[in-house]
């Protein structure tokens, strides 16, 4: 396999915002799998021998050909989810087996035969580009229009991530989850293994979810991985014996009419993100404020733990009404 330079200035500017965040605090991966991946894009052309529309990642074959040697190798292309592409308008049948394409994309630092595609140029179909990962996918994300006000449903609806999918980081790790991220393997891990993780990762994961109100519960509800998660309204703290798990013990407070406050403790889940740590003493505390028209809620996730944290890690997003319908989420490991 030959792999062609593509010094390309959209590749550039796509890395400088992580690079300027690096400067300021150790940040987590943007994805499980990444972190494994080359910086530098490159090029490689070939035959498509299988293609799998499957969760978490859309995984593509490919059959290249060295042109001095003439000796033939495949190449696993692994791309962003399911509902990326749906999202994006790419429909599932342009993709073929048999077809040529070019692909651009970042190669496997670690396993030579992998390549983290981000664009695909179908040659058999009139040169049709298709942007399979990051900010030209997500640019092109439908978005419905919704009468939020009309129908006055507050925070209880689904709710979705926007075209500019943004999320505002700070992490500052000690010492201690500093050595512990650096012995984290990136490539066999939990989430390779279609493991969901616990919180509070669960709450930036970039899929649809739902809050339901259920009187003294609220119910929330996760495509990724079907989770369900309950936020009780009814008590101030966890009861004691609680016992912990990955989503922990949450409890809720209404601040106001639009703003709800959730605290959860109890987590029995080692890690904060990919391979950054969690210890058992760490609390979780989210504000979601809904907007006056009800259209968005801001979303600010505040994790304390000074085992792990020099000072408390936040994830600032925001996510839009669509009116979207949650899809069974069916995660499938090779």
């Amino acid at each position: 396999m030959i792999l062609f330079s593509r010094g390309v200035l959209r590749s550039v500017l796509c890395f400088l915002p992580l690079l300027a965040a690096l400067l300021v605090s150790v940040q987590a991966a943007a994805h499980h799998s990444q972190a494994h991946f080359d910086r530098e894009y490159t090029e490689i052309e070939g035959v498509l021998t299988e293609v799998k529309m499957r969760n978490p990642h859309v995984l593509f074959t490919l059959q290249t050909e060295d042109p001095l040697t003439g000796e033939e190798s495949e190449v696993l292309l692994e791309t962003t989810s399911l509902y990326y592409l749906d999202r994006a308008g790419v429909e599932p049948d342009w993709f073929q087996e048999g077809d040529r394409v070019r692909v651009v994309g970042r190669a496997s630092t670690r396993r030579p035969t992998e390549f983290l595609a981000s664009e695909m140029i179908l040659q058999d179909q009139g040169q049709r580009h298709v942007y399979l990962l990051g900010d030209e996918v997500e640019s092109r994300f439908s978005e419905n229009i919704v009468d939020t006000a009309a129908e006055n449903r507050g925070l209880f609806r689904t709710w979705s991530i926007p075209r500019n999918n943004e999320r505002q980081r700070h992490t500052l790790l000690t010492e201690t989850a500093q050595a512990a991220l650096e012995s984290w393997d990136p490539v066999n891990n939990y989430s390779t293994q279609c493991d969901p993780g616990g919180m509070p990762r669960l709450m930036w994961f970039p899929h649809p979810f739902e809050l339901i109100d259920q009187g003294d519960e609220i119910l929330a509800k996760f495509e990724m991985y079907n989770v369900e998660r309950t936020i009780h309204m009814n008590h101030s703290e966890a009861p004691e014996g609680t016992e912990r798990t990955r989503w922990g013990y949450s409890t809720g407070e209404w601040v106001d009419q639009r703003t709800l406050v959730v605290t959860t403790t109890h987590i029995g889940w080692p890690y904060y993100q990919g391979g950054i740590p969690l210890s058992d003493q760490a609390v979780v505390t989210e504000r979601f404020a809904l907007s006056e028209d009800q259209s968005r809620i801001d979303l600010l996730v505040t994790t304390t733990d000074p085992e792990n944290f020099v000072e408390p890690a936040t994830v600032d997003a925001y996510w839009v009404a669509l009116n979207e319908e949650l899809k069974d989420f069916i995660c499938e490991t090779d």
